[in-house]
């Protein structure tokens, strides 16, 4: 497959993903709410579902803009780094989406269904070409690892207690 196939995947695979949480994660907020830990509660409790679709409508613009950096500047080792974070975060949410719906949802857990079929594969496949094409070196890749769980917690949290404000 192609540079430019795979750049532009991530985006799209990210909005088929975001599109299944946006549909049915609506239904299941009042769930995740009541399931949380309280101390959690407290914080997450203000959160609606307009909140996470703003947030998920943000998250994936911000995917696309990245693919675009990445594929209007192929040298630039900085884009590259960025759309292997976003990839690297895909797969930090692909598991947690895994472990929601063993644990919390005991079924199914919105996103779900996306996160076991498109992204655990495609994290998978992409991060692995990166490596056997030295574009990303095994220590690089395990550094993304790290900075990924830092995306897909702290910072997506933040966005989400920001959407409160838009």
């Amino acid at each position: 497959m192609s540079r430019d196939r795979l750049v532009w995947l991530v985006p799209i695979l990210l909005a088929l993903h975001q599109a299944e949480e946006a549909m049915f994660f609506p239904r299941y907020l009042p769930f995740v709410l009541s399931r949380l830990p309280r101390g959690w509660q407290v914080v997450a409790g203000a959160v609606t579902a307009g909140q996470v679709r703003i947030a998920l409508v943000i998250v994936t613009v911000l995917a696309v803009v990245i693919a675009w950096w990445s594929h209007r500047r192929p040298e630039s080792r900085a884009a590259l780094w960025a759309l292997l974070l976003v990839q690297a975060t895909m797969l930090a949410n692909a598991v947690w989406h895994v472990g929601a719906a063993v644990v919390l949802f005991r079924g199914y857990a919105p996103g779900v269904v996306t996160a076991v079929l498109l992204t655990l594969p495609f994290s998978i496949y992409l991060l692995r070409r990166a490596v056997r094409e030295q574009v990303l070196s095994p220590p690089a890749l395990w550094a993304l690892l790290p900075a990924a769980i830092v995306v897909h917690g702290p910072l997506l949290s933040a966005l989400l207690l920001a959407t409160e404000r838009i």
